[in-house]
């Protein structure tokens, strides 16, 4: 059945825009019920209504300027969502709310009366509106403008109220009565549907069936839509999926066939049905050699080398608990050569405090690379770096992947005083206005990456650029050290925390369609290397990433959920913000901050790790068409797939810390991965990988159709 969701606006812009969204509700009054995401939309202006009803595909749009436009949805055939088939000089853009069921245009005003109108092409959306009724009331109609929401099915009227579901007949007046033709209508005595419905929309996919959506503070779990039978109200499924918000209303015709049990949902034609059985195909590849050296870049912001910059190599994690001043534990210096490059080579054996921070860690070591310049015009630069060594091959084994390095890290303006200081710009209230905050409170995930430059108390402009000092642009400017050889030898960096908080964080997901079953584990120890950012210029830069890698004694994760079931899965992680500064004979030469992960640490009484977002709009028949072929295959009956090598894909906006937005990806081992279960129903259950094929490491994370 087809349904469609009217998102809401992201802009107060009058001129602004509204996605409307196509979804498939299948099987709304079987156990097999999905809403599948069909990945069609289209935009309308923010200030049109949009209504649709009778099952003939035809959307109607109430222009604030006082016009109907009619549009047949044509994607099951490969067609637009909202091809244009007519537009009608009639004014509905006073009414409250606005119903069809094809044939009768119902238009409810604020103060309880009811305008109707009659469609006499509702297959076809282009035939002529003619208004039937003009200002009826009735203690019914007013029930209508005071509900949370109404719609039709058919030769009825629902709405919802305060948690009950009731619903007016709809009887023909004789032709003639007040000189109307065709005749007017009259709205029976109501009788209840349901009760303790706990919802703020619903809508009839069909006769008998009622679908409801539930909102709560929780982006997690806000847009939660339901499924029942009527006549009793029975469930037939609590959790649909989540995360689908905005005006939601179907097409529902004049019946409901329930659909083939041994067929896997799906949207337009059959999905081809060739492909391979899914084996074993764990890759083979050798992981990189254990390496006592780590290595990186420097550029200036045009991408040019930054040559003869001293570099200092420190490990954070030693003293990682300190509540006060500490002096960076400095592992090594290097220097930058004519293409930017530098390399830095442990010595055989640690010292104790660096020795013991790496075994802490699960024997992977975190590290900052840090080179500091002033440009020609006198403007100070930092460039700041995340690396991690292995130096120990039972790690390196852990992780195809292998040491992170050779990074390319552009400087950045230092601007702080000539005091030293750097405020701190972040505000909790603010804090609301940000990128962070509108990623986090937004109950889709973000897709993609986070943006590189963020601010923490608004959004940063469309053209912001970080190298405008004094209205100059620096970035192609050349860079010397910023203090001489002599004067970096009586140098320390002193790091204190400012504010710490634990915040769950995204881990993994896990996928299952159809009959199958999904489940994402996460035990024994950490696995996941989450971004890290600095400022030192009024805005954060997200820069390489930690790796969180030590032992927690827990397992986390959620097993068997389906079918139709896909959600993210949150741990909770300390963050910290730290203040740096640079100081050469007791005077402060550069400021910055960052923002990096400590460990997994449950707040007092809070949960051990949480589900999240849902993702099910990854799955199903119009994600499997567009996936590319060679990273698919399938499941025979009661198989099982399990991605247990490699890393995941970077799960974006994976947790907002203090206004910025970082993204995260966890490593699969024995201890981490993700799993799915094809059901017993016959046929080919299909997988498919986001970055490559399944059961290979590229894979990051695997769908299911």
């Amino acid at each position: 059945m087809p349904t469609y969701v009217l998102e809401p606006a992201t802009t107060s812009n009058i001129a602004g825009k509204r996605i409307l969204h196509k979804y498939m509700e299948w099987g709304p009054k079987s156990a097999d019920t999905d809403l599948l995401d069909t990945q069609y939309t289209a935009s309308l202006p923010a200030t049109s209504k949009v209504f649709t009803g009778g099952g003939n595909g035809i959307i109607y749009e109430a222009t604030s300027g006082g016009q109907v436009k009619t549009y047949k949805d044509t994607t099951a055939t490969g067609g637009s969502l909202l091809t244009a088939v007519k537009t009608y000089s009639l004014d509905l853009s006073s009414a409250k709310r606005i119903l069809t069921n094809g044939t009768r245009i119902l238009a409810i005003n604020a103060d309880g009366t009811m305008d109707v109108y009659n469609q006499s092409a509702p297959a076809t959306g282009d035939g002529t509106i003619t208004k039937i009724m003009d200002g009826a009331k009735t203690t019914v109609t007013s029930s209508l403008a005071a509900a949370d929401d109404v719609w039709m099915i058919n030769s009825a009227v629902q709405w919802l109220k305060d948690g009950k579901v009731q619903q007016s007949t709809i009887s023909n007046l004789p032709p003639g009565i007040g000189n109307i033709t065709p005749p007017g209508i009259r709205l029976e005595t109501p009788t209840t549907v349901a009760t303790g419905v706990d919802a703020a929309q619903g809508w009839a996919p069909g006769p008998n069936a009622l679908s409801t959506q539930s909102v709560s503070s929780d982006p997690d779990t806000t847009g939660q839509v339901r499924a029942y039978t009527t006549g009793p109200l029975t469930s037939v499924d609590d959790d649909v999926r989540s995360g689908i918000v905005g005006d939601i209303m179907a097409d529902a015709g004049p019946c409901l066939t329930d659909p083939d049990p041994e067929v896997a949902p799906y949207f337009g034609d059959l999905p081809d049905d060739s492909g391979d059985v899914l084996t074993d195909q764990q890759t083979s590849e050798t992981p990189a050699p254990p390496s006592r050296t780590v290595s990186g870049k420097f550029t200036v912001g045009n991408g040019e080398p930054a040559q003869g910059l001293p570099v200092t190599i420190t490990a954070p994690d030693v003293n990682i608990d300190a509540t006060g001043e500490t002096k960076e534990t400095v592992v090594g210096t290097a220097t930058t050569g004519a293409d930017g490059t530098w390399s830095y080579t442990f010595p055989q054996t640690l010292s104790a405090d660096v020795q013991k921070a790496k075994d802490d860690n699960g024997g992977i070591l975190n590290l900052s690379a840090v080179a500091m310049g002033t440009t020609s015009s006198g403007v100070k630069m930092l460039g700041f770096d995340r690396l991690t060594a292995m130096t120990d091959q039972a790690t390196v084994d852990a992780s195809v992947d292998g040491p992170d390095d050779d990074h390319s890290v552009e400087l950045i303006p230092n601007t702080a005083d000539s005091s030293g200081s750097l405020p701190d710009s972040f505000a909790a209230a603010t804090e609301s206005q940000t990128y962070a905050a509108k990623a986090e409170d937004n109950p889709a995930v973000v897709d993609g990456e986070d943006p590189q430059w963020q601010s923490d108390n608004s959004l940063l402009p469309a053209g912001y650029n970080p190298y405008l000092v004094s209205g100059k642009d620096v970035s192609a400017e050349p860079v010397s050290p910023l203090v001489d050889a002599k004067a970096s030898g009586s140098c320390d960096t002193i790091r204190v925390p400012v504010s710490s908080k634990i915040k769950y964080t995204v881990v993994g997901e896990a996928h299952a369609g159809w009959d199958a079953k999904a489940s994402f584990e996460y035990e024994s120890s950490m696995s996941s290397s989450i971004e890290t950012a600095v400022k030192s210029n009024g805005n954060w830069n997200l820069g390489g990433s930690k790796e969180l890698s030590q032992n927690v004694s827990i397992s986390v994760g959620y097993a068997n959920r389906g079918p139709h079931y896909a959600k993210q899965y949150k741990v909770p992680i300390e963050y910290v913000k730290i203040k740096s500064q640079y100081i050469c004979f007791g005077g402060v030469r550069s400021t910055w901050y960052t923002i990096e992960p400590k460990r997994y640490k449950a707040p007092t009484g809070g949960a051990l790790g949480k589900v999240g977002k849902d993702v099910s709009g990854k799955d199903g028949s119009s994600a499997f068409k567009r996936s590319k072929k060679a990273y698919r295959n399938y499941l025979n009956p009661g198989d099982v797939a399990q991605q247990s090598r490699g890393k995941s894909v970077k799960f974006g906006g994976a947790v907002s810390f203090y206004g910025v937005s970082m993204g995260a990806k966890t490593g699969y081992d024995s201890n981490h991965k993700q799993r799915l279960v094809a059901g017993t129903k016959s046929g080919k259950h299909w997988v498919w990988g986001r970055n490559g094929q399944v059961g290979t490491s590229g894979a990051g994370v695997f769908y299911s159709k």
